[in-house]
């Protein structure tokens, strides 16, 4: 959930690198290097999630994380609002980038709302081959057999946490996946499981809206690691739209205690009146 806005080099030029994005964080006294973020959820709770090679920007009483996926060397924020904009058209200015939307669109100093023409309207059609694209969102993963809504229980049927695959990106080093955890109905069997069991969402850091917390994979080995833990069990087919994630995480395995606490650690950051218990029935067709 929530809209992403990233600082990242045109793709013509080489991609912003952590070494880069290190010496800026250094070069500015706003700035603080962060490894994780977090922040209070009402009533005194506090929701802790992991950001590698991150940046906190502290401006008064707020801050806000700049994440950076090395990768495709992009500087990201959940949500901006204008002030944030401002920030991170500066900070693109001083690294020779630009900031750019979801859906392509440019933001800088004389517009802060992305209105413009969207980016790739302003290629030269002659450089196309050029172009590194972002990461595009898949249904289908042909080389790994995997679709969205697959599903995946584990080996021990008493485990009552199963997994349903519900974001396949295509990148440009790879494909990435979120798995998210699903509180199985044991009482059915199968398919039925998943159908009949409840899926949790909770609120995003920036817009507060409800969202899946995903279980992230972003390598062909973690993901054979999961699929020789978990035996795909069934298909389900979202409505649309197709639900978003609001963080992921990235377990170092996927035993059933690691799969547990992070469910586990889900209950204990949010309030009841903050969580929601979601039948997986109302986000399928």
């Amino acid at each position: 959930m929530g809209y992403e806005l990233n600082i990242q080099r045109e793709s013509d030029q080489s991609k912003l690198t952590k070494e880069e994005w290190m010496a800026y964080i250094t070069s500015d006294d706003e700035f603080e290097k962060i490894e994780k973020f977090s922040a209070e959820i009402k009533q005194g709770k506090l929701l802790t999630i992991p950001t590698p090679n991150a940046g906190l920007w502290k401006m008064g009483k707020r801050e806000v994380p700049f994440t950076f996926d090395e990768k495709y060397g992009w500087i990201s924020v959940k949500n901006p609002d204008e002030l944030i904009i401002k920030k991170m058209v500066s900070i693109a200015k001083a690294l020779d980038a630009i900031v750019l939307g979801e859906e392509g669109e440019q933001y800088d100093e004389d517009n802060l709302e992305g209105k413009q023409k969207k980016v790739r309207n302003r290629r030269k059609w002659w450089g196309f081959w050029k172009r590194k694209s972002r990461p595009k969102r898949l249904k289908v993963d042909l080389e790994n057999d995997l679709n969205l809504g697959d599903c995946f229980s584990s080996q021990n049927r008493d485990f009552d946490i199963g997994l349903i695959l519900y974001e396949i990106y295509q990148g440009i080093g790879g494909k990435y996946y979120s798995f998210a955890p699903i509180l199985l109905d044991n009482s059915k069997d199968s398919i039925d499981r998943f159908k009949y069991g409840h899926i949790k969402f909770h609120p995003n850091l920036g817009s507060g809206k409800l969202g899946i917390p995903g279980i992230g994979i972003m390598s062909q080995e973690k993901l054979e690691e999961l699929l020789a833990t978990y035996h795909k069990t069934g298909k389900l087919i979202f409505k649309r739209p197709i639900p978003r994630s609001t963080s992921n995480s990235y377990l170092l395995d996927f035993k059933e205690s690691s799969v547990a606490k992070f469910v586990e650690e889900l209950e204990w950051n949010f309030t009841e009146d903050q969580r929601k218990k979601i039948p997986v029935q109302k986000l399928i067709k």
